[in-house]
């Protein structure tokens, strides 16, 4: 994978390179739309809150975040959903002076039947407030919405779930909005039925032709983008007989692998450009591994004379690099762009925080100790948003951040764990722990994970302590939680484990070491090509390794044999599975830039 994975620009000049992924790590099934002198790009979310990230750009190099789906009547929970779940491929268009919004949230997959719900909503900032979202459809995802001559039309891929049926993906259908696009008018249209896996439908009005972006083979390494048009909105569509506008299905050397699901955005001066997903992979036990998720990239396209799109660079293959368009605005947001990219760097002292300079330094009040706010981006919650419930506090302890313990880490309800998206494939992950467990079933500490099969926790708990390792005690401790007396004629000792949930060999321990009984721990990640190392100590004392080097590609949508679509996440996490009383502080949270394994 390469190396730098950072845009870059130098004050004053124009860019002229796009280097991709634009956005790295997890942020698949990007959606693009301009405004003015701002383009606008959102993406999935699926389990995770803040639900629908959404990013602006005057340049398409850099970005920053500019907001996600929130609201006065936005009430999402996805408490008990499946892993991968949750809101699917966003869809962010503008029309008379408002951005719409259509997306799904799947509450359930993997079987025959789909259970899913498809939302309008629209906001005349994407920062919100955002409209309460209408249900328009449950027939499909991956819906779109075309704006055409003072018309709504939704667009969206159909589920068919019979067993004698269309095989599942059962083609494109579009459906008529009302003027507001809280519901549809009429039954929906087919324009497309296909023999192959076809989704992520958008539909485009160009020099009379209404051309129907399409992709195809799954989201995996078959993956890729199809045109089609018509001179009927309702087709018959024809396709590009050149084939595929992008894929990388046939070339496994590429270093932007599984390229498909996109869409088109022209600038103010007429150029175009595709934005679209796609992997870098990690060689691992024969294996091609995304161990960073599906990431955004950028494409530019040049149109032939037929009529067709076409990669500036010519064939089908996506680039590393692609020109910046001619008329740029130089950027003021590099800095910010970097911390937004990957390079979030948290090393302030005494706080759980990220350090993004600039403008976007205010987006995280929450994680500072004030009263009443909020914790916010780049920090990510699973299946609801931090606000809810009182299990996140940043007040009890000036500069510590406390997280009461609630479920497991195999949980897909109510679990006390608070994250950010790695962007890189070398980054050194820090946070200093303050916990006094009071049994095996309290546990806090530094979690890197990808989801309930998948994480890697460097777990500071209790065991049951050999004997003449550690003293009886029945006299009253003092916790976070208040005064405590263990029970009787136990004998504990607090320890730091290495554990591992393998998606195919389940919970794994890879090694412990014992801490006195008090005071605070300092935890340590270095994650570098898909290889991972954990390291412990206790205050003032040195770091030391704990437990092997581990395969950190067990991260990656790859593998597992199972469909997994989201990304992988470094942060903390506390469980109480006896009577979720238990609280543990942290403090100096750092993600930053790692260092790479020397070949």
């Amino acid at each position: 994978m390469p190396e730098k994975l950072l845009q870059r620009s130098v004050p004053g000049l124009t860019p002229t390179v796009v280097r991709n992924p634009v956005l790295p790590g997890f942020f698949p099934d990007p959606s693009i739309v301009r405004v003015g002198e701002w383009y606008y790009l959102a993406n999935s979310s699926f389990e995770w809150f803040p639900t629908i990230p959404i990013h602006r750009s005057r340049d398409l190099i850099n970005w920053e975040f500019a907001g996600s789906l929130r609201g006065p009547g936005v009430d999402f929970t996805f408490d008990g959903i499946q892993d991968s779940a949750g809101i699917w491929a966003p869809s962010l268009s503008w029309d008379s002076g408002e951005f719409w919004l259509t997306f799904t949230v799947v509450r359930s997959f993997g079987g025959a039947h789909k259970d899913m719900d498809t939302y309008v909503t629209r906001a005349r900032d994407v920062a919100g407030p955002w409209s309460p979202p209408a249900r328009v459809t449950t027939t499909g995802f991956d819906p779109s919405i075309f704006h055409h001559e003072g018309r709504h039309w939704l667009v969206n891929m159909e589920w068919d779930h019979r067993p004698n049926g269309r095989g599942g993906f059962a083609g494109i259908n579009v459906q008529k909005l009302t003027t507001d696009g809280t519901a549809t008018v009429g039954a929906p249209v087919p324009i497309l039925r296909s023999p192959t896996l076809i989704e992520g439908p958008n539909l485009y009005f160009r020099d009379g032709w209404f051309y129907l972006m399409t992709a195809e083979g799954g989201t995996g390494f078959n993956h890729g983008i199809l045109m089609l048009r018509s001179r009927d909105l309702l087709g018959p569509y024809q396709p590009d007989p050149q084939g595929p506008l992008l894929t990388s299905r046939d070339d496994d050397d590429l270093p932007l692998q599984k390229a498909g699901h996109g869409e088109v955005v022209e600038t103010p001066d007429g150029d175009w450009y595709l934005v679209h997903l796609a992997s870098r992979c990690i060689e691992r036990d024969g294996e091609r591994r995304a161990i960073l998720g599906r990431e955004t990239c950028l494409q530019k396209l040049r149109w032939e004379q037929g009529g067709w799109p076409r990669l500036e660079q010519g064939g089908c293959h996506p680039a590393t690099e692609v020109s910046a368009p001619k008329a740029s605005s130089p950027s003021h947001q590099s800095d910010a762009a970097e911390a937004v990219s990957g390079a979030l760097s948290a090393a302030l002292p005494g706080a759980l925080s990220a350090a993004l300079p600039g403008a976007l330094s205010a987006a995280l009040p929450g994680v500072l100790p004030k009263a009443g706010e909020e914790v916010q981006w780049p920090w990510n919650t699973l299946r609801s948003e931090s606000s809810r419930g009182e299990w996140l506090d940043t007040t009890v302890r000036p500069g510590w951040l406390r997280l009461r313990g609630r479920r497991s880490t195999d949980s897909v309800r109510e679990q006390s764990l608070l994250a950010q998206r790695i962007t890189r494939d070398a980054v050194t992950v820090d946070v200093v722990a303050d916990a006094r467990p009071r049994n095996y079933s309290q546990s806090a500490g530094l979690i890197l994970y990808y989801n309930t099969s998948a994480y890697f926790y460097l777990r500071l708990s209790v065991r049951e302590a050999r004997l003449g390792t550690a003293t009886e005690s029945t006299t009253a401790q003092s916790t976070p939680d208040g005064p405590h007396t263990p029970e009787p004629d136990t004998l504990l000792e607090r320890i730091v484990e290495v554990w591992e949930r393998d998606a195919l060999n389940g919970l794994l321990i890879h090694g412990s070491t014992t801490l006195p009984d008090e005071g605070p721990v300092r935890m340590k990640a270095d994650l570098a090509d898909g290889w991972l190392q954990f390291h412990v100590g206790a205050e003032g004392a040195a770091l030391h390794p704990l437990g092997p080097r581990l395969d950190a590609t067990h991260l990656s949508d790859d593998y597992g044999k199972a469909l997994r679509f989201t990304g992988p996440f470094a942060g903390i996490c506390t469980q109480d599975l006896r009577d979720q009383k238990f609280s543990a502080d942290f403090t100096d949270f750092s993600l930053r830039p790692g260092v790479h394994t020397p070949k």
